[in-house]
């Protein structure tokens, strides 16, 4: 297995002065190289489509909403499946996760893969690494504390990566924001990101967990 994982929101706590609500982390899951590498096509082809250069970097905070619209349509007809987890910042708990950020993305991260419920197992896991990002420092603690205990069997390799170079960590970034505006009530376009990669949730309750929300 391929994992790609990146993240929509930041760990702030500062709810109404310019903090997300939410934090989102997001996997894309490949069940082998050859899916992943199909994928990665995809996303190679729908850029030089759209006469953007090879550089350009398909993020959904950037991109336009068609251009959204026709990556996710696409990219949805590709053989992976999406875990994420959603935190609602008014709904966590303890109070520590407020203020420590290396906590509040290790815990996120922890739970995304943990809880997958048998279905990420012997993965090579890919995060993106770039802009000494707080999370990727979480994600390290998180790997080696964890992954040789109880989750032993689900990590194979972790790889820090750069989104700019990574056309899968790029998807796990459209996929991520997708999820986030979809669990935004103010925006009338909250669903219909997330609605276009239906065929790619096997369990919309178990595969993309709400934290405080009974399974």
């Amino acid at each position: 297995m391929y994992v790609f994982i990146d993240d929509s929101g930041d760990a702030g706590f500062r709810l109404g002065e310019g903090s997300s609500d939410s934090l989102v982390i997001a996997c894309c899951v490949f069940p082998d190289a050859d899916s992943a590498e199909l994928a990665a096509d995809k996303i190679r082809k729908i850029r030089s489509e759209l006469g953007w250069h090879t550089s350009h970097e398909f993020k959904f905070s950037k991109t336009r909403a068609d251009i959204r619209m026709q990556f996710l349509v696409r990219l949805a007809k590709q053989n992976f499946f999406i875990r994420a987890i959603v935190l609602p910042k008014k709904d966590i708990y303890p109070d520590f996760l407020k203020t420590e950020h290396k906590s509040f993305y290790n815990f996120a991260i922890q739970s995304v893969l943990s809880n997958s419920g048998g279905t990420i197992q012997n993965a090579s896991i890919r995060i993106d690494g770039s802009g000494g990002r707080e999370y990727r420092k979480a994600a390290i603690a998180y790997f080696r504390r964890e992954s040789q205990a109880k989750d032993a069997g689900i990590i194979r390799k972790v790889s820090f990566v750069d989104s700019h170079r990574d056309h899968l960590i790029q998807l796990a970034d459209m996929v991520a924001g997708s999820i986030r505006c979809s669990h935004d009530s103010n925006r009338v376009d909250s669903g219909q990101y997330l609605g276009a990669l239906n065929a790619r949730i096997r369990d919309p309750r178990s595969d993309i967990r709400v934290f405080g929300v009974p399974r």
